[in-house]
């Protein structure tokens, strides 16, 4: 088929289509036409070539769709020519290359217009196949069709009323085909890369990627750029036809070469030593021949080295193509770094003349320095440098005046490390710490507190202007690592440290409570912290008698303060000690009780009065206060009794109730305080009938009378004893006052007595004689003979006489007698102030008016006095001399009694009568005895005088000290025999006042803490048991002298290290300091006692090294403390970032 005919054919196919064409590309096989189509959407249709054009005012404006088809021939047919049409581009009738099919579909309900133009070229060529791609197009346009009637029903039935589209078509589109219509919008919802009302217009490609223009869906791309979207670089001139453009570079075909594929290739490519200008090699110096293959050795080496191969080999300390430039030094190493300086080594030839080394801060304004030094040299170590910069550094070699390329670096110098550390206020929970500034610029400090124990710990950065700082909020009693630390950038200093422990706190909230007249019980709140004791004082207000140290073991919180002064003003101190570190006070004051009175006895007692007498209070009282009462609680009375001078003091109750109990309680009193009463019971004697007389006398008979006794009694005995001896009585009713003997014997004399009785006690007795008919005083009667007194009594004389006259006097000394006048009713009287053991005459006389009686004489002798002033001394344990006054009387000898006074028995010793002191032995330790003294002459003993006396404790033994270490030792001892409460230990020094430690009765050891080091120590011990104390021993030693602490290494370089310490507390003489390495060589050195550091030099380099160190006092050396350290080891490790070589 001609090319024609084919047109004919596709005019009138496609003159009756009337349909929305859908862009699509169809490709045949055989006759590879290329089909395009394009949508471009309008607002409005001019008719044109007959085409209608519609008004759309009033409504919405029309939507147009024009579909264009291009029909391009492609390069390789025999086409005369590709043509493609863009729907915005006019179409002329004109045009004898185009023929322009157009078909238009209006709907004036819906304002919809849909444009149908297909353009093919006149000159296609004729191709085999066009009728079978024909009619697959046809098949293709069929299928849109039917999608565009769809299209319309739906309109039709939903959202177009009165819709029908009109045309020389029956199908109305659907979206265009790329998008999907909605019903709820009555719209179509297009899809990616689509757009319009009816999805028509197409988005470019990447909006043609910002390389060209987008009209109607095709990237007009800018000259440099191709593709679809425009992506692709275009190829210069397209290659020149001579290759294929890829990525915008051109892949030439042989022999051609250049950018644009138009110059010819050079042989070789000029081995790529040379340039190609149109097939022709220019070659690069040192090359020769056409392909440039031919190596040249470039000005001849510069007589500086040979040539092989075109290449020279330079001799020693030349380098570059020819051998005209000396060569730089190699491997650039910073070999150590301190604040000031920076020590450099190299690697360079050994024909350099010199070395110029150049250095200058990478700061702006930095000055540029050179330093010379010979070329025998490999390294250098430039000072004066500012602490903290970075500096550019350049090494040049010179040979001949002529400078190599430099090697470079960039190295920092240490910042400096902080001076002067030390410590201002130091609290329980503040440090105020203060150091020196620097005097270069810098970006600010880090200080932190470190526990020793490394938990937790608390670090603060400063301004680079502050020099102090105040840390709160530690722990009382913790040791830190205080570490200060200069900041610039990324670098630190390395740190100043110290250590500092911040002051214990002490106990509070002291309470003194239960207070005694002895004893008083201390509670205090523990401190928070650790501590090695605590310190527990008290003494007098006012200072008298010092003070009183107690070291107590923490956790303890209480203890019983004893043997206090009753009745006393006294202060208590509480504090925590840890190591020589002691906290503050706590204080409080409190005032003992006012002791009672002690050992109340009953001195002697009658039927109405008790003699008490007592042993004073130790306390300042003035008075006591006495009260009693019978024991069924009536007859209460107090009385108060003034203090007396001495021991003791006495005191009589009178007006008692006769042979009645009393309960008696005396108290001391001192201002407004009393003390608790001391007690006991006493009970009176009952009241003796009185004035027993005889009113009548028969020769059987005597009548009696008395005075009736006061008091509860149950009856009275009358005894009667006639000259013959046989006794006789009579129980009388105690109503009675009156009663008569009967069958008595007649003219015989009788001695008549009478008592009072209650239950088993009896009442002295009244004694009368009497004779039955006439009688006159018969006889005497001597009772109760003591050394100083005789009671006497005597018979009633009938008839009964006026008065009585008695004499009494030593028998050697009958001229001065001594008289004494009685009533005519006495019939018994007491002589007191008599000798001892002296014998008296006594007689006594009755006067009837003027008529005096015959004497009657008697004669009786003083029993013998005992010892007096006993006292006792030398009280050991087992063991106490009793010492006294002898009797005024003579005797034989002297019986010393003693026994305990709680269970055991009673021994006796006799002691001569030459003697005035006695040693009992054998005696329990720590008991009470009860030791009595009399003297006895023939058959006859003296009144007993007693005391009582405790026997001392039993001393511990065998005390040592033993673990002795700079501040520390543990006390040992052995026991006592007896039970031990505590034990008091002493510790002084120096002759300082001695600290008391309190240690309980059941331990044998203690651990001495907190002691000074290299300090002659002496400890006393002792032990009680209520209110005795133990003999004292004693021991004494020495602690060792302690080391010296914080040993450290630091500032090492290659070769020397700066060696640190902190000193001992004791003083010495010096430091003895050794070094040794691992290769086994050792060093020896002596160091002042005053320095605290030393600088090692003329270390090996790379080598591990061993610092021991001890101090010396005198022959005494302290343990060791030790180090270790490498010298040579770069310090990168420790100063990140800091090193920066740069090879040139």
């Amino acid at each position: 088929m001609g090319v024609d005919g084919e047109t004919v054919v596709l005019k009138n196919m496609l003159i009756g289509v009337n349909l929305i064409l859908l862009g699509s590309l169809l490709k045949p096989s055989e006759c590879q036409l290329e089909v395009t189509t394009e949508r471009v959407q309008r607002q409005a249709v001019e008719e044109e070539g007959g085409v209608a054009s519609y008004n759309a005012s009033g409504k919405e404006r029309p939507v147009v769709f024009n579909h264009v088809y291009n029909i391009n021939v492609p390069l390789d047919s025999l086409c005369s020519s590709g043509l493609e049409a863009s729907a915005e581009q006019e179409v002329s009738a004109e045009d004898e290359a185009l023929t322009e099919y157009t078909g238009q579909t209006s709907d004036h309900e819906s304002q919809v217009t849909f444009t149908h133009r297909i353009n093919l070229p006149k000159k296609a060529c004729p191709c085999a196949g066009s009728a079978r791609v024909l009619q697959e197009l046809l098949s293709r346009i069929e299928m849109l069709e039917r999608e565009v009637s769809v299209l319309r029903d739906q309109c039709n039935s939903n959202c177009c009323p009165e819709s029908a589209a009109t045309g020389q078509l029956d199908y109305i589109p659907h979206c265009s085909g790329h998008g999907n219509f909605s019903l709820q919008s009555c719209g179509c919802i297009c899809n990616e890369g689509w757009f319009g009302k009816n999805c028509s217009e197409p988005y470019c490609p990447l909006d043609c990627s910002s390389r060209g223009v987008c009209v109607d869906g095709q990237c007009i791309c800018d000259s440099e750029y191709s593709g679809g979207d425009c992506s692709e670089l275009r190829c210069p001139t397209d290659c020149s036809s001579r290759g294929l453009c890829v990525d915008g570079e051109c892949v030439c075909e042989e022999p051609y070469t250049g950018k644009d594929c138009s110059e010819l290739r050079c042989p070789g490519d000029c081995s790529g030593k040379g340039i190609c200008t149109n097939g022709t090699c220019f070659c690069q110096e040192g090359y020769m021949g056409e392909d440039c293959s031919q190596q040249r050795c470039l000005n001849a080496c510069s007589g500086r080295g040979h040539c092989q191969e075109g290449l020279c080999f330079c001799e020693e300390g030349y380098q570059g193509p020819d051998c005209s430039a000396v060569a730089p030094p190699e491997d650039l190493r910073v070999a150590g770094i301190s604040d000031r300086s920076i020590e450099l080594e190299w690697d360079g030839p050994m024909a350099v003349t010199e070395y110029v080394i150049s250095y200058q801060p990478t700061a702006l304004g930095g000055l540029q320095l050179q330093r010379r030094v010979p070329g025998d040299w490999s390294g250098v170590t430039i000072t004066e440098l500012e602490p903290g910069l970075t500096y550019n550094i350049s090494v040049y070699a010179v040979i001949s005046n002529i400078l190599s390329l430099p090697i470079t670096a960039k190295v920092a110098t240490h910042l400096s490390t902080p001076q002067g550390l030390h410590f201002k206020t130091i609290t329980e929970t503040t440090v105020e710490v203060q150091w020196e500034p620097f005097s270069f610029s810098f970006d600010g400090w880090e200080i932190s507190f470190i526990p020793k124990n490394n938990e937790g710990g608390v670090i603060a950065q400063l301004p680079s202007d502050v020099t102090s700082f105040n840390q709160t909020g530690l722990k009382p009693g913790e040791e830190y690592i205080v570490n200060v630390v200069a900041l610039k950038e990324q670098a630190r200093s390395p740190p100043t440290s110290a250590s500092v422990s911040t002051v214990i706190d002490g106990p509070t909230q002291i309470l003194v409570r239960d207070v005694s007249d002895t004893v008083a019980f201390v509670e205090w709140t523990p401190p928070r912290a650790k501590v090695d004791f605590i310190l527990l004082k008290y003494g007098l207000v006012g200072g008298e008698g010092g003070k009183t140290t107690f070291r107590l073991q923490p956790p303890l919180s209480q203890y019983s303060v004893q043997a206090l002064r009753p009745g006393s003003r006294y202060e208590v101190w509480v504090s925590a000690v840890r190591g020589t570190n002691e906290s503050q006070s706590t204080t409080t004051q409190f005032t003992t009780e006012i002791d009672a009175p002690k050992n109340l006895r009953v001195g002697s007692h009658t039927a109405t009065s008790l003699d008490l007498e007592w042993d004073n209070s130790e306390a300042e009282v003035q008075e006591y206060k006495v009260v009693y009462s019978t024991l069924a609680g009536e007859q209460y009375h107090e009385m108060l009794v003034p203090k007396s001078i001495g021991p003791t003091t006495r005191a009589t109750l009178t007006d008692l109730v006769p042979g009645t109990e009393y309960g008696v309680g005396i108290s001391a009193v001192m201002n407004s305080q009393q003390s608790v009463p001391a007690t006991m019971n006493a009970r009176t004697e009952l009241d003796s009938p009185r004035d027993l007389m005889v009113t009548a006398s028969s020769e059987t008979s005597i009548s009696l009378i008395w005075t009736k006794a006061n008091g509860p009694i149950d009856h009275y005995r009358i005894t009667f004893t006639p000259s013959s001896g046989i006794a006789s009585e009579v129980t009388v009713p105690k109503d009675r006052t009156s009663y008569t003997l009967t069958d008595l014997e007649p003219g015989a004399e009788y001695i008549i007595s009478i008592t009072a009785e209650r239950g088993r006690q009896q009442s002295f007795e009244s004694t009368v004689d009497a004779f039955t008919g006439f009688r006159p005083i018969s006889h005497l009667h001597f009772s109760h003979v003591t050394s100083s007194s005789v009671n006497i009594t005597w018979s009633d004389p009938s008839p009964p006489a006026d008065r009585l006259i008695l004499n009494y006097s030593p028998r050697d000394e009958e001229e001065e007698m001594t008289e004494i006048s009685l009533e005519a009713t006495k019939r018994h009287t007491v002589l007191m102030g008599l000798q001892p053991a002296t014998e008296y005459i006594v007689n006594l006389v009755a006067v009837h008016g003027t008529v005096t009686s015959e004497p009657i004489v008697g004669s009786i002798t003083t029993g013998i006095d005992p010892p007096k002033d006993i006292t006792v001394s030398n009280v050991t344990k087992d063991s106490v001399m009793v010492s006294w006054s002898p009797p005024v009387a003579s005797f034989d000898y002297y019986r010393v009694s003693y026994r305990p006074t709680q269970v055991g028995r009673l021994d006796s010793s006799v002691v001569p009568n030459t003697v005035t002191e006695f040693t009992i032995t054998k005696l329990h330790p720590a008991t009470e005895y009860e030791i009595s003294l009399n003297s006895v002459r023939g058959r006859e003993e003296s009144e007993r005088v007693c005391t009582l006396i405790h026997t001392a404790m039993d001393n511990p033994v065998d005390l040592i000290a033993t673990n002795i270490t700079p501040t520390e030792a543990l006390l040992q001892w052995k026991a006592p025999v007896g039970e031990v409460e505590n034990y008091v230990i002493v510790l002084t020094h120096f002759a300082v006042a001695g600290e008391t430690i309190l240690v309980d009765g059941g331990s044998e050891g203690f651990q001495l803490v907190g002691l000074l080091p290299s300090t002659h120590y002496t400890v006393t011990m002792y032990a009680t048991s209520g209110p005795l104390t133990s003999g004292t021993i004693s021991t004494n030693f020495s602690t060792l002298l302690d080391p010296p602490a914080n040993l450290t290494a630091s500032e090492v370089t290659r070769q020397s290290a700066l060696i640190s310490w902190q000193p001992p507390r004791a003083e010495i003489e010096n430091y003895i300091l050794t070094y040794k390495s691992t290769d086994g060589s050792r060093k020896e050195l002596i160091v002042d006692a005053e320095d605290t550091w030393i600088r090692l030099e003329g270390l090996s380099e790379s080598t591990d090294y061993t610092v021991l160190l001890q101090a010396a006092q005198d022959t005494a050396r302290s343990s060791l403390t030790s180090t270790t350290f490498i010298t040579g080891i770069p310090e990168t490790a420790e100063w990140p970032n800091r090193f920066f070589p740069e090879m040139g």
